[in-house]
């Protein structure tokens, strides 16, 4: 997968979610799918609750939470490309992030730093790609004006 097309309504909706979440000191995070071998997202999916951990420096999603997006993703005739999360400072994968994000050649990971306050400009975020049994760096979304993107929530209660 190469650099993602970004919609600035999925880029409002994830800050959004990140800003309240960073104000109360937790990471937080969303999944992006797209059409397959399309690089324009299509479908945000915020986390919820159910199945879903966050803390300080800690957000896991539960594989409940991980079947459920991803029969929604197969039955929509989509597919998971990425996994966007937030930090209290810095864009950066941590080792828990390198060993822990889905580990499959072409996945993208990205990390919105400044969880209280995040930027809404995904140049700003850090990105990158699994591929070579490694994460490595990849060129920012582009975020485009185009404001056909569902969001939904998702968590170990369904797709919503």
């Amino acid at each position: 997968m190469t650099r993602l097309l970004l919609p600035r309504t999925a880029v409002d909706a994830i800050a959004d979610d990140v800003a309240h979440y960073g104000k109360q000191r937790l990471e937080t995070g969303a999944l992006l799918l797209a059409k397959p071998g399309d690089t324009t997202v299509t479908t945000v999916a915020i986390a919820g609750t159910a199945g879903v951990t966050r803390g300080y420096g800690r957000f896991v999603l539960a594989m409940p939470v991980i079947d459920q997006l991803f029969t929604f993703a197969e039955t929509n005739s989509l597919q998971v490309v990425a996994h966007v999360h937030s930090h209290g400072r810095g864009a950066f994968l941590s080792v828990i992030d390198r060993t822990g994000i889905i580990r499959m050649t072409g996945f993208i990971a990205a990390v919105i730093p400044t969880f209280a306050t995040p930027p809404r400009d995904p140049t700003r975020w850090g990105w990158w790609t699994f591929r070579d049994g490694d994460w490595h760096d990849l060129p920012a979304a582009v975020m485009t004006d185009d404001d056909a993107v569902a969001v939904v929530t998702v968590d170990a209660g369904g797709v919503r």
